[in-house]
C-alpha cells in the first residue's frame, strides 16, 4: 500500500489552536526581550566609552589650565611638572584625546619658563619619547602627525635639558640607564627620516645633547665610548659672544659694536665647533636681532662669510656649515619674519640686505634659494618650509605674505627634487591639522591653544635664562684682544683719563673660581 508523508508542523505534540497562539506570543515576547537586552548592553558599553573619552578630554582642558596657558606658564595655579606628567599619560590614549594632549604639551614646553624643578620630569619625558621613537611598531609604519609631534617634543625636552646643563643646574641629576639605552636605540631612526630634514634634525639634536649629558660618544654598532670633548664641555665662545650681544641689546649697552667685532673674529669656529653649541648661539643672536638691525646684519654676515669662503675654496673638500646649523639659521630667519615688532627687520630677514658692492640683496631667506647648490637640497627644504609657513601666517602683513608666496611658487616651478617639493605638502598637512584642532577646542569649550609647526617662544626663554650667567659687562676699546702695540712710557697708563682699564670678559674669566667635577660639570 502507498506510504503517505504527513508534514509535521507542531514539534511539541498535538496542541489546540488556542495553545498555538499562546506559544507564539511567548516566543515572540522572549525574542523581543533578548533583542532589547542585547541592545541595552551595547548602548551601555557605547555610553561608557563615550563617557570615559569625554572625561579624559575634560582632563586635557583641566591640565591645560594647570600648565598655565592663559598666563604664559606662570601663576599660583600652575604646576608644570604635574601637568606635563598628566599630559604625557593622556597622550597614550587614542583619537582626539591623544592629539589634543600632545598639542597642549608641545605648546606648554615651548612657552613655559625654565626652572630647575622641571629636571626630573624632563628626563622621564625624554626616556618615554626616545623609547617610542625607537620601538619596532613605530619603525614599521610610515611617519605620521603623531610621530612628528613626538619628535618636536623630544627636541624641546632636549633643549631644556641642555640649558640646565649649561647653567650648572644638572648637578646631582645623572641620566639613567634607560635614558642611555633609548638613546642608543635612537640611532636606528636616522635612516627612517633621511628624506625629512626637519624630523632628522630633531633626532640628531636629541643624540647630540644626549652624548653631552652622558659624556659618551655613540656609534652605529650599538656601543658607547667615553667622549673627552663631552666631558670637558663648557660655554662655547660663539655662544658667549652672542650672549653678550643679547645682553647689550636688552640693557641698551653702548658696547654692542665691539662685541659684534669680537663675534665676527670667531666666525671660522662655526664650521668646526659643535653645531649644537653654535646653533644655540645663533638662536640667542636671533632673539637680539628681532629688535636690533645691527644684530640681524651680523647674523647674515656670518652666513654670507662662510658661503664666500666655500666658493673660494680651491680644494675638492668644501668648507661650510653643517646642514643642521643651516637648518637652525633658516628657522631663525623665519622666526624673525613672523615675530619681530619692526617691519624693516621683518623685510630684511625675508628679502635680505642690500650689498652696495655687488648691487644685489643677499643673506635673507629668499636669496638662500638662489645661493644653494644642487647638493644643498636640505637647505632648500628648510627655506621652502619657512616660506610656506610665512605665506600662511595670517597675522603678517599682506606684502610680506605675498612676497613669500610668489617666491615660493616661482621656485617650485624650477625645483626638480621631489624631497624639497614634499616640504610644501607637509606644511599644508600641518595647517589642516591645526584647523581641525582649533575646531575641536572650540566645540569642547576648552582653552584655545595655538599649535605651530615651529617653536617660537622657547628661543626667548633660552636667551633670557642663559643671559643670567652673563655678568654685567662694560667694555672699552682696550680689550684683551685689541691692545695697543705702541710702547708706553714707564709709569704711564694706557687707560683714558677718568676711566679705568677693563678687559673683555670671556667664558674662562667667570669660571676661575669654579672647578669641574669628575663628570665634567661645573660646580
Amino acid at each position: 500500500m502507498p506510504i503517505l508523508k504527513i508534514p509535521i508542523k507542531h514539534y511539541l505534540g498535538i496542541v489546540s489552536q488556542s495553545q498555538q497562539e499562546d506559544f507564539k506570543k511567548r516566543f515572540r515576547k522572549r525574542a523581543e526581550e533578548t533583542h532589547t537586552a542585547r541592545n541595552a548592553t551595547g548602548v551601555r558599553r557605547w555610553r561608557q566609552i563615550t563617557t570615559d573619552e569625554n572625561t579624559r578630554h575634560n582632563q586635557v582642558g583641566i591640565t591645560a589650565r594647570r600648565a598655565g596657558f592663559a598666563s604664559g606658564g606662570e601663576g599660583k595655579h600652575v604646576d608644570l611638572p604635574r601637568a606635563w606628567t598628566q599630559l604625557l599619560l593622556l597622550s597614550l590614549s587614542n583619537g582626539k584625546v591623544r592629539n589634543d594632549s600632545l598639542d597642549v604639551l608641545v605648546v606648554s614646553l615651548d612657552h613655559a619658563p625654565i626652572h630647575a624643578d622641571q629636571i626630573p620630569v624632563l628626563f622621564h619625558m625624554a626616556e618615554s619619547i626616545q623609547c617610542f621613537l625607537c620601538s619596532d611598531t613605530t619603525l614599521l609604519d610610515q611617519p605620521c602627525s603623531y610621530e612628528i609631534k613626538m619628535l618636536q617634543l623630544g627636541y624641546l625636552v632636549s633643549l631644556r635639558l641642555f640649558i640646565f646643563y649649561l647653567t650648572g643646574n644638572l648637578k646631582g641629576h645623572q641620566p639613567s640607564s634607560i635614558y642611555l639605552d633609548s638613546l642608543k636605540g635612537l640611532l636606528k631612526c636616522e635612516t627612517r627620516y633621511q628624506e625629512f630634514p626637519n624630523m632628522l634634525f630633531a633626532v640628531h639634536f636629541m643624540l647630540c645633547i644626549g652624548e653631552v649629558l652622558c659624556g659618551l660618544k655613540l656609534t652605529n654598532d650599538n656601543s658607547a665610548q667615553v667622549s673627552v670633548e663631552a666631558q670637558e664641555h663648557g660655554v662655547n665662545q660663539i655662544l658667549w659672544q652672542c650672549l653678550l650681544s643679547y645682553h647689550c641689546v636688552q640693557n641698551n649697552g653702548t658696547q654692542l659694536s665691539q662685541v659684534i667685532k669680537q663675534l665676527m673674529l670667531l666666525r671660522d669656529k662655526l664650521q668646526h665647533d659643535n653645531w649644537a653649541d653654535c646653533g644655540l648661539g645663533l638662536m640667542v643672536l636671533g632673539e637680539a636681532a628681532k629688535s636690533s638691525m645691527l644684530c640681524l646684519q651680523t647674523l647674515m654676515n656670518l652666513h654670507m662669510t662662510q658661503r664666500q669662503d666655500s666658493s673660494q675654496e680651491m680644494t675638492s673638500q668644501k668648507v661650510s656649515w653643517p646642514w643642521q646649523l643651516e637648518h637652525i639659521y633658516c628657522s631663525i630667519l623665519m622666526d624673525i619674519c613672523q615675530n619681530s615688532h619692526c617691519a624693516e627687520i621683518k623685510k630684511t630677514a625675508l628679502t635680505g640686505q642690500s650689498n652696495s658692492t655687488q648691487c644685489r640683496c643677499s643673506g635673507g631667506l629668499m636669496t638662500l634659494l638662489k645661493q644653494s647648490h644642487e647638493d644643498k637640497w636640505r637647505l632648500r627644504y628648510s627655506v621652502v618650509h619657512g616660506l610656506a609657513q610665512i605665506s600662511r601666517r595670517i597675522t603678517l602683513q599682506d606684502s610680506l605674505r605675498n612676497t613669500a608666496w610668489l617666491t615660493l611658487q616661482k621656485h617650485l616651478k624650477q625645483e626638480t627634487d621631489p624631497r624639497v617639493i614634499n616640504a610644501v605638502r607637509i606644511t599644508e598637512g600641518d595647517k589642516r591639522l591645526l584647523e581641525k584642532h582649533r575646531e575641536r577646542m572650540r566645540s569642547s569649550h576648552t582653552v584655545d591653544v595655538c599649535v605651530c609647526a615651529q617653536s617660537e617662544q622657547i628661543n626667548g626663554r633660552l636667551a633670557h635664562t642663559l643671559s643670567q650667567i652673563c655678568p654685567p659687562v662694560q667694555l672699552t676699546t682696550h680689550s684683551a684682544d685689541h691692545r695697543s702695540t705702541k710702547p708706553r712710557k714707564e709709569g704711564a697708563s694706557t687707560a683714558r683719563p677718568g676711566r679705568e682699564r677693563q678687559e673683555l670678559i670671556t667664558p674662562h674669566s667667570i669660571t676661575k673660581d669654579r672647578h669641574k667635577t669628575p663628570s665634567g660639570k661645573w660646580n
